[in-house]
């Protein structure tokens, strides 16, 4: 999820120079996550980074070396010009950035078979830059006015699981998956409603201490679990099917009703977690810590494990897990890709 978070980070850094037009670096209010649940959210991952963030600031160090090198934009004389603009009188750009927020929610109604996301960005420490972002999405798409507020018609905007439906709610960029969840959110936005429309939902998001880099509430519905951590990182799931099997997965996540996690970064490569996760019974309890065990050690295979304890209560169990690896995923994709 971090790795998704700053990968958004970085689309939006490299946009061309119409926003160095945007003098303005006021700092654009980070919206509550909880204005943009809904009565059918199955899941909700926030990541959020602030300039005092130890974590975060390691982590831009290392993307900021690695975008200077030969490789990066720093061998390209007009992106080299934007970086210099950005940076400022901070260490790198991305500083200039933050605080920022990055949040996912999945919905999944009755009748649908796939979920169907909303995520919401915010950029606040240099606000022109997602705004241009935005103002280059409108090319004559259809559009919808929700009060003071203009929904953007993507392409593909028919098709729910791909959250085509764009606006922008005070400098924050989000896109809905319906033109009626863009409506009830935009309504919430404007009266500051953090209700839950869901009181399990609601319950599980009380017992969270919101204040980490990350946070999250999963409902296991229909397979719900399963997709969430696909979405998180393809490749270490496929990883893990591979050794424990497909069906076995499958069958022990059928047993998990819910997954609650907290997270901080603690440097450029390694974030610690705490997960809790709701079985049906205690044996399928034990059966997800049996299982969790042969996934750390997959995942140790290949540098992504660090150190994790496991605490069974009742039909609960409680993770204290590092993750690794991030590092060279960022460096790696820069190398890649810019």
């Amino acid at each position: 999820m971090l790795k998704k978070f700053f990968y958004s980070l970085l689309v939006l850094f490299v946009l061309p120079g119409q926003a160095l037009a945007d003098d303005s670096v006021s700092k654009l209010k980070i919206p509550n996550p909880a204005i943009f649940l809904t009565n059918d959210t199955v899941s909700l991952t926030v990541v959020r980074a602030t300039p005092e963030d130890a974590g975060f600031k390691s982590l831009f160090d290392t993307a900021w070396k690695a975008l200077e090198g030969s490789n990066g934009l720093g061998s390209n004389f007009l992106y080299k010009a934007i970086l210099a603009k950005l940076k400022g009188e901070d260490s790198n750009a991305f500083a200039a950035l933050l605080p920022a927020q990055f949040v996912r929610i999945d919905s999944l109604s009755e009748e649908a078979a796939e979920p169907h996301p909303t995520t919401v960005t915010t950029i606040s420490g240099w606000p022109g830059i997602q705004l241009l972002w935005y103002a280059t999405q409108d090319n004559g798409s259809p559009k919808v006015e929700v009060e003071d507020t203009t929904l953007i018609l993507r392409d593909g905007y028919e098709n729910p699981t791909l959250g085509r439906v764009l606006t922008k709610l005070d400098g924050t960029i989000v896109s809905f998956p319906t033109v009626d969840k863009a409506k009830t959110a935009v309504k919430r936005f404007r009266k500051e409603d953090t209700s839950s429309p869901n009181d399990e939902f609601g319950a599980l998001l009380a017992e969270l201490d919101t204040t980490h880099d990350t946070y999250g509430i999963l409902l296991n519905r229909r397979g719900s679990a399963l997709k969430q951590l696909r979405w998180l990182n393809k490749h270490d799931v496929a990883q893990c099917e591979n050794k424990v099997g497909k069906e076995r997965l499958s069958s022990i996540l059928d047993n998990v009703t819910s997954m609650t996690w907290e997270g901080d970064l603690v440097s450029d490569d390694e974030c610690k977690f705490l997960i809790k996760f709701r079985t049906t019974t205690p044996a399928a309890r034990k059966e997800l810590a049996d299982m969790l065990t042969e996934v750390r050690s997959v995942l140790d295979s290949y540098g992504r494990a660090g150190k994790m304890e496991t605490t069974g209560l009742d039909n609960e169990l409680f993770v204290n897990f590092t993750m690794k690896g991030y590092r060279n995923m960022l460096v790696g994709y820069i190398d890649r890709n810019f």
